[in-house]
């Protein structure tokens, strides 16, 4: 898979960048979220600030995922707000003061309108500090809902690194999309062309990610760069767990693999058999 182009673009940005945030499209599976990690411990490896975000609670069979305790829910805490309960004219003015090493936001009613109740005020963070913003498994930016919508200044400013496998999926300012059955596979890539940190931790993910997507190898979009994407992870020294093979449905339950049922003889099994006309006693 040549990235050559993409990731030379990639290397000028990580150069020059401190803040990295990787955001996961809500639709992204064990795969995506595979390769989001290995990403996070790459780019943590060149002393960057990394902040990965998933807007699902990850699922307890992606516990095996190298650093899934990093991945966030919420996005940023660069603006402190404050939040009032609000009728449409109540407010008449709004100002601030500072008095000595106090800051007083001050918010004046309008006449007859409902005082403020103290009680219900409540307090939250909101935007994010980035020099670059990396999206996995999103075919548009709205696809990432509330991450997109309440922080699109951000995405407006500054560069946005596009992965996925799904063509159509070019939202960035490089974009890293090529046809396939992994997203794991283009991050193997990719790392390797950027010539970025790739560890066993790393490694281990992506090889979980590939193998995941790829059903072990038998999803008709694998192809050669599927494979030569494994033995790159394999080299790194990937851990392949020696464990019954799970799969996960599409209502998101865990299934045992067909491939390793066990078939339990019948009960009668060993007793004896006499053989009388066409009859078994």
């Amino acid at each position: 898979m040549d990235l050559t182009l993409e990731s030379k673009a990639l290397q000028e940005i990580l150069t020059s960048a401190n803040q990295i945030v990787i955001l996961i499209s809500p639709t992204g599976d064990k795969d995506t979220v595979a390769a989001g990690l290995a990403l996070y411990l790459s780019i943590k490896s060149l002393s960057k600030n990394v902040t990965i975000a998933y807007p699902k609670q990850p699922t307890v069979g992606w516990g095996n995922l190298v650093g899934v305790n990093k991945i966030t829910q919420k996005l940023g805490n660069k603006n402190f707000v404050i939040s009032l309960d609000y009728l449409e004219g109540s407010i008449e003015k709004v100002s601030y003061n500072i008095e000595g090493n106090k800051f007083n936001l001050v918010v004046e009613p309008r006449r007859d309108a409902p005082l403020f109740d103290e009680k219900k005020v409540k307090y939250s963070y909101s935007g994010f500090n980035a020099d670059a913003i990396f999206v996995l498994g999103a075919k548009t930016l709205e696809d990432l809902g509330s991450f997109y919508e309440d922080n699109k200044p951000q995405f407006e400013q500054k560069p946005i690194i596009a992965i996925n496998n799904l063509l159509g999926s070019e939202i960035g300012k490089i974009n890293f999309v090529r046809p396939g059955p992994s997203i794991s596979e283009i991050v193997t890539h990719l790392i390797t062309q950027a010539q970025m940190p790739m560890d066993t931790d790393i490694a281990t993910n992506l090889w979980t990610g590939l193998i995941f997507a790829s059903k072990n190898f038998i999803h008709p979009q694998t192809n050669a760069d599927s494979f030569e994407a494994a033995a790159i992870i394999l080299k790194m020294g990937a851990r392949r767990e020696n464990k019954q093979q799970f799969e996960e449905t599409p209502q998101g339950e865990v299934a045992l693999s067909r491939s390793t049922e066990k078939v339990s003889a019948p009960p009668d099994w060993l007793k004896p058999k006499i053989y009388k006309g066409s009859t078994l006693l």
